[in-house]
């Protein structure tokens, strides 16, 4: 097809699949399937027959692909077909560099990601403490670091995305393929080191539950390790503490 419907390309620019259907459409077997292969990457538009304008579009669709039932599944390739083509393409989706979510490790024992995730707010703690002590010497190299270090972890969760791109090529974020997003944490890190010091820890500060706050929505289809995203939490928390500790020592100094 030349060109889908504007509400179906926008929906397929989010998601995998869109399910087209009428309000009378009975989706229950479609939906459990969909949401155990594909969860939170299809989405259900449903068209009014009692519309000229959505019979006209269904009509349109029909002669595009020769698929003439209801409910319709479309996927970013093409028109997949009913029911029974569905459950195909569900069975084989994934083969050529998709990964489905619930292939995605998750297991990764909790307490080493809770030991590795403190020990690595040791550097905010220190640095972020020491720059109101020593020389003056002392104190800007405490906020340089403090800096620095803020940029490395700030790069190293955005660097997430690329991992889970490359499990599953479909991964989104902020409905932009996820690579995009990847690269943001970041550039605005290393654009916050070359600020006055107080200002690049302020940016980096605003960055932490900005990158918290993106990873809780886009990656709630995955399966995480127990506790991961209230373990986030709690470290972006005492990082961004010891950054405002970094922040008014600069002012004071």
């Amino acid at each position: 097809m030349a060109a889908w419907p504007e509400d179906v390309a926008a929906a397929l620019e989010r998601h995998e699949v869109v399910a087209i259907t009428s309000g009378i459409t009975d989706l229950r077997e479609a939906e459990a399937l969909l949401e155990d292969r594909l969860p939170g990457r299809w989405q259900r538009i449903e068209w009014g027959m009692g519309s000229a304008a959505n019979r006209a579009r269904f009509h349109d669709l029909q002669e595009a692909s020769g698929f003439a039932m209801l409910p319709m599944f479309i996927g970013r390739d093409g028109v997949i077909g009913g029911l029974t083509e569905l459950r195909g393409f569900l069975q084989t989706h994934g083969q050529e560099g998709t990964i489905q979510p619930a292939t995605i490790p998750g297991n990764a024992p909790a307490p080493l990601l809770h030991r590795l995730g403190y020990a690595g707010l040791i550097p905010f703690v220190f640095f972020g403490m020491a720059a109101w002590f020593g020389s003056t010497d002392w104190q800007a190299f405490s906020l340089q670091a403090l800096g620095v270090y803020g940029a490395v972890i700030l790069s190293f969760l955005g660097a997430v995305h690329w991992g889970l791109f490359l499990l599953d090529r479909g991964h989104r974020v902020l409905g932009q393929p996820a690579p995009i997003w990847a690269v943001i944490p970041a550039v605005a890190a290393w654009g916050a080191l070359l600020l006055p010091t107080a200002f690049g820890l302020t940016v980096l500060l605003l960055l932490f539950p900005l990158v918290l706050w993106v990873d809780r929505g886009s990656l709630r289809r995955f399966r995480l390790p127990p506790g991961y995203i209230q373990l986030r939490g709690y470290l972006t928390l005492g990082g961004t503490l010891f950054l405002l500790s970094g922040i008014f020592a600069a002012l004071t100094a």
